[in-house]
C-alpha cells in the first residue's frame, strides 16, 4: 500500500477583526482633543537705528562701538543684524541694554568710514525686516600741549584708516584709555622729528625715565604709500620692523629717509596734522637739553594734558 507523501497546506490564519474606536485612533496619531500646536511667532520689525554712543542719531565713530537697537515683536524667536562696516554684531543681554520681545539691543566695532548700513532678517526664512544707514567720519584726534606753566594749544590729526587700519585702531586705543595724557615729548630734533607717547611726565635729562607699560606691539604698515611728509604723523619703532607699541612722532620736515625702500622698510606713516600746525611750530622751537636717552629732551616739558577722539 503506497503512502501519501506528507504534506503541508499553508492557509492564513482567521484573526479575529478588530475595531478601534474612533477615539482611540487619534489617540494614536497624537490628537486626543488637544488640536494642531500653536504655531512658533515671527519676528516683525517696527523700526531699527544705529549710533556711537553719546554721538548724533545715525553717526559713528571709527574704531568704537555702535549701538543698534531693534524695535518691533517677537524678536526673541530670531533676527539676524549685519552691517559690513562693523565687526563683531553681538545681542545685548545685560542692563541697560538687556534684549526683550519687543527691543532688542546689538552692538559692533566701527571698521569702515563713509556710508554704511545695518540689515536686520528675520533667521527662520531670512526675510528682511529693516535697515538702518549710519555715516562714520574720517576719524580725527584732538591734542592740547602744555610747556609746563603755560598752554601751547591744541592740533588736530586726521588719521588714515584706509591705508593703516593697525596703526589707526591702535592708536585711538591708547587715546580712549587715556594713555597718552599726562606723557611728555620726550625728543626733539630740529628740523626732523618730535617724539612722544613713551613716558609719563616729568621727566629730565639727568635721569634716564622708565616707559610707561603697552599693549602688545604691531606689525608694521609702511607699505601703502603713505610718506613721512612735513606735519604728518607716524610710529616710533626699535630696529624690528614690528615693534611699535605707543611711541609716534611728528615730521618736521620731508623725511625721504623714512620711507619704506626696495632695501629698508620704512616708518608706518598713519596721520596727518591739519589743524594747529603753529602750535607743532612752537614745539619745533621748545628749549631743550642733550641727554643719554635722547638728542634733545624739551625742558621745561611738552606734555599732553588732552586728548580725545574728537570724529
Amino acid at each position: 500500500m503506497k503512502q501519501k507523501p506528507n504534506s503541508l497546506s499553508l492557509r492564513p490564519l482567521a484573526l479575529p477583526f478588530l475595531v478601534l474606536p474612533l477615539s482611540a485612533l487619534l489617540t494614536s496619531c497624537g490628537g486626543g482633543g488637544g488640536g494642531s500646536p500653536a504655531p512658533t511667532p515671527l519676528a516683525t520689525v517696527s523700526s531699527t537705528t544705529a549710533a556711537t554712543a553719546g554721538a548724533a542719531a545715525a553717526t559713528g565713530l571709527f574704531s568704537q562701538r555702535l549701538l543698534i537697537t531693534v524695535n518691533g515683536a517677537d524678536l526673541d524667536q530670531g533676527i539676524t543684524v549685519a552691517s559690513a562696516g562693523c565687526s563683531g554684531i553681538t545681542r545685548l543681554t545685560a542692563a541697560p541694554t538687556a534684549s526683550t520681545a519687543t527691543t532688542a539691543f546689538y552692538d559692533c566695532n566701527v571698521s569702515a568710514v563713509g556710508a554704511q548700513t545695518v540689515s536686520v532678517a528675520r533667521s527662520v526664512d531670512n526675510a528682511s525686516l529693516s535697515s538702518a544707514a549710519y555715516t562714520v567720519a574720517v576719524p580725527q584726534v584732538t591734542v592740547t600741549v602744555s610747556n609746563g606753566a603755560t598752554s601751547l594749544g591744541n592740533f588736530v590729526i586726521t588719521l588714515e584708516p584706509a591705508r593703516a587700519p593697525i596703526t589707526t585702531t591702535n592708536f585711538l586705543a591708547y587715546i580712549r584709555s587715556g594713555f597718552y595724557v599726562g606723557t611728555a615729548y620726550h625728543r626733539r630734533v630740529t628740523g626732523f622729528v618730535v617724539q612722544g607717547g613713551g613716558y609719563a611726565a616729568p621727566i629730565t635729562a639727568a635721569t634716564t625715565p622708565s616707559l610707561k607699560p603697552t599693549g602688545p606691539a604691531i606689525v608694521l604698515e609702511d607699505g601703502a604709500g603713505l610718506l613721512n611728509l612735513r606735519y604728518t604723523m607716524a610710529m616710533a619703532r626699535t630696529s624690528a620692523p614690528d615693534s611699535a607699541t605707543s611711541q609716534f612722532f611728528i615730521n618736521l620736515a620731508n623725511n625721504a629717509s623714512l620711507d619704506r625702500s626696495p632695501t629698508i622698510r620704512g616708518y608706518a606713516v598713519f596721520g596727518t596734522v591739519t589743524s594747529g600746525t603753529d602750535v607743532v611750530d612752537a614745539m619745533a622751537a621748545a628749549p631743550c637739553t642733550a641727554a643719554t636717552y635722547s638728542e634733545c629732551v624739551p625742558v621745561p616739558n611738552l606734555t599732553i594734558t588732552a586728548a580725545t577722539q574728537t570724529r
